[in-house]
């Protein structure tokens, strides 16, 4: 997790503003050239190894989208569907990567949403990797075993060997986690102490512009 000066919320609307015009963009090489600035964040946020590993991940999914949309229409809005889900990756990559679960949270509080759906989300965001991290150890284990999980699309006939102990182990986590909140005390009223960030005058600048920047692109778009 990388630091970041700006305010949770402010990172929010600049991700949402972006997945708005990225989504409503259909010339390749204006996306083309976006992806690329937005790539090119990467490098002062030290982030580029990291991209490399997740798009790993995206690189598959954003190829069979390229590959569907060729079949499905024509190859131009194929290159510009692949093109459109490779920033969007990007844009939120970014933001999850500079921001911490913790911190959005209290953003979100702050906003007005109720704190149990703010720990909601921040539970979320923080076990993904937690899960993700035992679905490849049971993985490991079972093919060690001799169980070919996740080997091809033979792999597949094998999936309950994978998601049944993922499934308990999850089962066991939530029942953890519910009774170290029950510890707690978890939702009984009472003042929750916090360091809490502040909108700057950098956040406010960069929140204009940004709605600024969204209502202009859609009143050029308009006819």
């Amino acid at each position: 997790m990388k630091p970041s000066t700006l305010d949770p919320r402010t990172k929010l609307v600049l991700a949402f503003t972006a997945a708005v015009i990225l989504g409503s963009l259909d010339q390749w090489l204006i996306l083309l050239v976006i992806a690329g600035v937005i790539w090119g964040v990467t490098f002062p946020l030290n982030l580029v190894t990291s991209w490399f590993k997740f798009f790993r991940g995206l690189g598959p999914a954003v190829f069979g989208f390229f590959a569907i949309a060729w079949l499905a229409f024509d190859f131009y809005t194929a290159l510009v569907s692949g093109l459109r889900l490779l920033t969007l990756g990007t844009v939120f990559f970014l933001f999850f990567h500079t921001t911490s679960p913790k911190d959005l949270s209290n953003a979100l509080v702050r906003m007005g949403l109720p704190y149990a759906f703010s720990f909601v989300l921040t539970v979320s965001m923080e076990f993904i990797p937690v899960l993700a991290r035992r679905a490849a150890n049971v993985r490991d284990a079972q093919r060690a075993r001799g169980i070919p999980v996740g080997v091809g699309w033979k792999g597949l006939r094998y999936l309950p060997a994978l998601l049944g102990p993922l499934l308990i182990q999850s089962f066991k986590l939530a029942d953890e986690m519910a009774e170290a909140l029950e510890a707690r005390g978890f939702g009984s009223p009472g003042h929750r102490r916090g360091r809490e960030k502040r909108f700057l005058a950098l956040d406010w600048l960069i929140v204009s512009m940004s709605l600024a920047g969204l209502l202009a692109f859609f009143l050029l778009r308009l006819p």
